[in-house]
C-alpha cells in the first residue's frame, strides 16, 4: 500500500499522464519509464519482451551506462539457468519480486550472472515486474538499482502498478492497431448502443476526455458523463480504461462480423 495521502496524489497524477491521449504501441515504454521513474528510485530502467518461439531477448533502457551492451549480452546468455532471471511469471505467483528475494547478498554474488552482468555495473539488487502478453512472448519490466536491495514498500507500489502497465500495454497495441480499421461511430449500433451513446464510446475509444467530447459534440459535460455511465453498463466494465479496451475490442469483433456477413464493409472514418 501506498504510505500517505500524498502518496496517493503522486500516483493519481502519474496515472493520469500514463493514460493520457497518445498512448500507442511506440508510445507505451517511455510512458512507462515515466510513471515508474515519479514513484520509485532506482539506477536502470528496463522494458524486455522474451521471444518464446525463438528464445530471442530484446530491451529498451532508460539510459545507456557505459558496459550496458556487455551486460546484457551475458544476461541474455545465463538468464535460464535461474528461475529468479528466466523471465518465468509464474516466479512468485506472478507478483514483483527481486532477486535479493531469493539470494542473501554473498550468495548472489557467488552466482555467475552477478558476477557477468550485476557486478561490472555496479548493481546490487534487480526487481522484476511481469506483464501479461500474449501466448508467444514474455514482457517485463525491470528496475536496478547500485545501492541497497528494493524493500517490501517499493514493491507493493509496484503491485499496484503491475494491473496499469497490463491495461497500459494492452490499451497501447488496440489503439495503435485501431487506427488503421475503418471504424465510424453508427458501427457500435450493432451491439445495441443509442445514436448517442455511439458518438461518445467512438471519442472515448480516440482519447478524447470528457469535455473534448462534449465540445466536439455539442452536449454538456454531465450530460457526456451520463452517457458514459450507460456505456459502462453496456460493455459491463467499471471504470474508463476498461471501457476503452473493451471499446476498441468490440470495434474490431463487430468490423470482422460486418466484413464476414456482407463481403466486406466500408465505414466512413470521422476526422476530428
Amino acid at each position: 500500500m501506498l504510505g500517505s495521502p500524498m502518496d496517493a496524489s503522486r500516483l493519481s497524477a502519474a496515472l493520469t499522464d500514463f493514460y493520457a491521449p497518445g498512448l500507442a504501441a511506440d508510445t507505451y515504454v517511455e510512458r512507462a519509464f515515466a510513471l515508474t521513474a515519479r514513484l520509485l528510485p532506482f539506477s536502470l530502467n528496463s522494458h524486455g519482451v522474451l521471444d518464446k518461439r525463438t528464445g530471442v531477448l530484446s530491451a529498451n533502457f532508460d539510459a545507456a551506462p557505459a558496459g550496458l551492451a556487455d551486460a546484457f549480452a551475458a544476461f541474455g546468455r545465463l538468464m535460464g539457468k535461474y528461475p529468479v532471471f528466466s523471465f518465468d511469471p509464474s516466479v512468485n505467483g506472478g507478483k514483483p519480486y527481486s532477486a535479493r528475494d531469493f539470494y542473501s547478498r554473498p550468495s548472489l554474488q557467488d552466482l555467475d550472472i552477478y558476477q557477468e552482468v550485476y557486478r561490472p555495473m555496479g548493481f546490487a539488487d534487480h526487481c522484476f515486474v511481469h506483464v501479461p502478453a500474449g501466448p508467444e512472448e514474455v514482457v517485463v519490466h525491470g528496475f536496478m538499482r547500485e545501492s541497497k536491495a528494493f524493500d517490501q514498500r517499493e514493491k507493493a507500489v509496484l503491485e499496484i502498478l503491475q494491473p496499469h502497465l497490463a491495461n497500459g500495454r494492452a490499451l497501447a497495441l488496440l489503439v495503435t492497431e485501431a487506427k488503421d480499421l475503418p471504424v465510424a461511430p453508427e458501427l457500435f449500433a450493432h451491439a445495441g448502443f443509442t445514436p448517442r451513446e455511439c458518438d461518445v464510446l467512438f471519442w472515448l475509444t480516440r482519447g478524447k476526455t470528457n469535455h473534448e467530447i462534449a465540445k466536439t459534440l455539442q452536449l454538456r459535460d454531465d450530460s457526456v458523463s451520463r452517457h458514459l455511465q450507460a456505456i459502462y453498463s453496456k460493455l459491463a466494465v467499471d471504470h474508463r480504461v476498461a471501457a476503452v479496451l473493451a471499446g476498441l475490442a468490440l470495434a474490431r469483433r463487430l468490423h470482422a462480423e460486418l466484413c464476414a456477413t456482407r463481403g466486406g464493409v466500408e465505414l466512413a472514418v470521422a476526422t476530428r
